[in-house]
């Protein structure tokens, strides 16, 4: 055999094992990257987590959040330790990446669990090659070198405890696809038994139809266990707690001024749930600006075509240890409204011009379907009333018509005592007095004279909320039709007696140095079972 075709042959087989040397290599190197484009942080979330944070881009995210309007003024949200912290470091990060992070670390999780608590939360990413290097370096960088680390062994999985320097303690599942940090080291625990038993949060079947694999061009998704939400106070006080059912999906997007969550939920039939009620409600159109005075400071506005259903529903806001008379009252007029309602009742609180008043006007606006009809049927009821034995006393009449004297001339009735102000409104003191009068073709409801003459007083005067720059901005970002819708000067109302603010979630009173510099507006709308919740803020800078 001649040697140059030994040569040849040589060489040709050199290359061919070459080529099938690189192939077989890309092939298990393309095959690793899929492995871990496959993989699905959710299915290290623990099952009872109740929100879940999402991003497929969080240096964005943290850029959108520096670039907001409050972040400039350091108005900030600490809802989270760990996003803090990521918030505070990221910069660092990125500077030991010459080409940015990598898009697996791009895609990040974070769980909120119970009891609620800035530290009860568990930080998620995918790692890509080179990852794993970058985060260890990283964690040890920022934690205490006064102590080692420690290493614990649960269930074959290794968790490192990291000192911090503020003295708390750093629990982290580490692995070469992805890695899992928290404050507390039981919810390591809990990731991991999530993963090795594979019960996690995707086995939720409510989350599972839920959940949207779309990415979609916002900087996060929330997705909300609205199980339960405390509309009014905690402890002694009366309160309303509504459990809406099911998980939410929020896309979050920002402006310079501006944060908006936008929503879809599923209704649950068979549950007895707020979001239940109203889906069954006609749909109502526009805000009512006209309606509330320029010193509105919350006003709520929902529908009422049954009627019935939503005073059932809303009775949970007054006491059960009502007497036979109440309750009586209640059935008069729940029948009454039944009859004469329209199609909505609203509500507000507003300042009125009594300055040394301690507390804000109140007034339910409930429009009538024929207002002269309604009237003589109202009067008939509370003339025929029968005598409380052991009533309370009344209180006192006192419209104070030197301040408006544009009420004057619009008769306002004293109730018997029964529950509907407390129900739709839920600031009805014990004694269940309630204050009516007719206005242009409404119903109003109050729980003293001085707020009804305030109010008529402010629409007399043409002093309304309807054309003011923020209320204009904040409803131009809703749905003109809907089924209710909130809004709420954040400021204002977190300033006043808490037995006004109880329709108010008592998440924003916890956060209250930072939701006092907003407006904040909260709609639903609701369409072939489906809810459309959504939330905007509305930046208030101080002046």
């Amino acid at each position: 055999m001649k040697s140059r075709f030994i040569i040849r042959t040589v060489i040709t087989i050199s290359i061919v094992l070459l080529c099938a040397g690189f192939g077989i290599y890309s092939f298990y190197q393309l095959n690793a990257v899929e492995r871990q484009q496959d993989f699905n942080l959710y299915e290290l979330v623990p099952a009872d987590a109740v929100a879940v944070l999402e991003t497929d881009m969080a240096d964005k995210l943290v850029e959108n959040i520096n670039q907001l309007d409050c972040s400039k003024d350091n108005h900030f949200l600490y809802v989270s330790d760990l996003f803090s912290y990521l918030k505070k470091y990221l910069s660092t990060l990125t500077d030991e990446t010459p080409h940015g992070l990598s898009r697996q670390m791009n895609k990040m999780l974070i769980s909120f669990h119970e009891p609620e608590s800035t530290s009860n939360q568990v930080l998620y990413c995918t790692l890509g090659t080179k990852d794993y290097e970058l985060v260890e370096t990283f964690i040890r960088k920022f934690c205490s070198s006064v102590f080692p680390v420690k290493y614990f062994d649960y269930k074959g999985a290794e968790i490192r405890i990291y000192p911090m320097s503020d003295g708390r303690f750093l629990s982290v599942y580490l692995t070469s696809d992805y890695v899992a940090v928290s404050f507390q080291k039981r919810l390591i625990e809990q990731v991991i038994d999530a993963r090795i038993s594979r019960h996690s949060l995707l086995d939720v079947s409510s989350f599972k139809r839920m959940r949207n694999e779309q990415h979609s061009n916002v900087a996060a998704k929330l997705y909300l266990r609205m199980r339960q939400v405390d509309m009014g106070m905690t402890g002694d006080e009366s309160h309303l707690q509504s459990s809406l059912g099911n998980w939410a999906e929020f896309d979050i997007k920002c402006n310079e001024n501006a944060i908006y969550c936008s929503g879809i939920s599923q209704v649950c039939d068979t549950a007895r749930t707020w979001m239940n009620v109203l889906q069954k409600q006609q749909p109502v159109s526009g805000f009512g600006g006209e309606r509330l005075p320029v010193t509105t400071l919350f006003y709520d506005s929902w529908s009422m075509s049954d009627v019935r259903m939503v005073a059932s529903f809303a009775s949970q806001a007054a006491s059960q240890d009502t007497t036979a008379f109440v309750r009586s009252r209640d059935e008069e007029w729940l029948d009454f409204l039944h009859e004469n309602v329209a199609e909505r009742g609203m509500f507000c609180l507003f300042l009125p011009n009594d300055t040394a008043q301690a507390y804000p006007a109140a007034v339910l606006n409930i429009p009538m379907k024929n207002v002269k009809d309604a009237e003589r049927k109202l009067r008939t009821l509370v003339y025929a009333s029968p005598y409380e034995k052991a009533a309370p006393v009344p209180p006192a009449f006192s419209p104070k018509y030197a301040l408006y004297p544009e009420a004057r001339r619009f008769a306002q009735y004293l109730l018997p005592r029964n529950t509907m102000l407390a129900r739709f409104t839920g600031i009805s003191g014990s004694s269940y007095y309630t204050f009516a009068c007719f206005y242009r073709g409404d119903l109003l409801l109050a729980p003293d004279a001085a707020s009804i003459s305030a109010y008529i007083a402010r629409m007399e005067r043409g002093e309304v909320l309807d054309g003011t720059p923020f209320y204009e901005e904040g409803a131009g970002s809703l749905s003109p039709t809907y089924n209710f819708v909130m809004m709420a000067d954040m400021g204002e109302l977190l300033s006043q007696p808490r037995s006004y603010v109880r329709m108010i979630p008592s998440f924003f009173f916890k956060h209250a140095a930072f939701f006092q510099h907003f407006i904040l507006s909260i709609q639903f709308t609701c369409t072939d079972g489906v809810v459309y919740p959504n939330i905007v803020l509305l930046y208030k800078p101080l002046v």
